[in-house]
């Protein structure tokens, strides 16, 4: 505990490190505001819907009325609650132990997070379970609104999809633990890597089932996050050589 402690001490102690914490905050604040302001009015004209196929097939597949569906429908429910917020903590967390190189591998998160924003927020796609919402049948069972309405009380981008964000971010992290690997104990960061991989396959059936997402949204998170990711930490290492 005193080793953690002293990496927050040193963390916190280097400017930028608390300015990309505060640019966190600022994002998160952002994701969650576009609640209110990327509305279907908003981004109509622009709105794009791929083929629900995936969601229609796991659902007729996997749906019965025995304690499997009620079983698999609070799994994936939550899963989609909780896997977010349990990602961003634990690479908040991770950065820090870094202590005044925490901006090392905070950074590259930050530009793969503000580069999928950017493209969510200019080619809105709409997901499955939001469809009616555009005037359109919707053509599958959205389950969440159905029934764990409340969870989209702390939901940011309800009309927009590619690339997924919580995918994207899941890979971060266990981007983050390979490059933190590299100088530190080896089998502890294989076990985070081994955690955010796992964590994001589950969370990928999970979205297809709810229709929260379609594959290609995260085919899109690979491509965004997985490139900015390992560019930027190589670019850092050139520049800026690890003390």
């Amino acid at each position: 505990m005193d080793n953690v402690i002293a990496a927050y001490q040193e963390a916190f102690a280097t400017p930028f490190n608390v300015f990309l914490l505060a640019v966190t905050i600022g994002m998160l604040i952002l994701w969650y505001s576009a609640h209110w302001w990327q509305t279907p009015e908003k981004v109509q004209k622009r709105a794009k819907f791929f083929s629900p196929r995936p969601t229609q097939f796991l659902q007729e597949k996997l749906r019965t009325n025995g304690s499997f569906t009620r079983i698999l429908d609070f799994a994936t429910m939550h899963l989609w609650l909780w896997a977010f917020t349990i990602t961003v903590v634990l690479e908040v967390y991770i950065c820090g132990l870094q202590g005044d190189q925490a901006w090392r591998y905070g950074l590259p998160v930050i530009l793969s997070w503000g580069t999928s924003m950017t493209i969510q927020f200019i080619y809105p796609v709409i997901v499955p379970n939001r469809w009616d919402a555009f005037g359109r049948e919707l053509p599958i069972i959205p389950l969440r609104l159905e029934q764990f309405k409340s969870s989209d009380n702390v939901n940011g981008l309800l009309y927009n999809g590619l690339p997924s964000n919580h995918l994207g971010l899941m890979l971060a992290g266990a981007i983050l633990c390979y490059f933190i690997g590299m100088s530190s104990p080896w089998w502890v960061w294989t076990a985070g890597i081994v955690f955010f991989l796992l964590l994001g396959t589950f969370f990928c059936f999970s979205v297809i089932y709810l229709g929260e997402h379609y594959i290609w949204d995260l085919i899109a998170s690979v491509i965004v996050y997985v490139p900015i990711m390992f560019g930027v930490f190589s670019i850092e290492s050139s520049l800026v050589p690890m003390p």
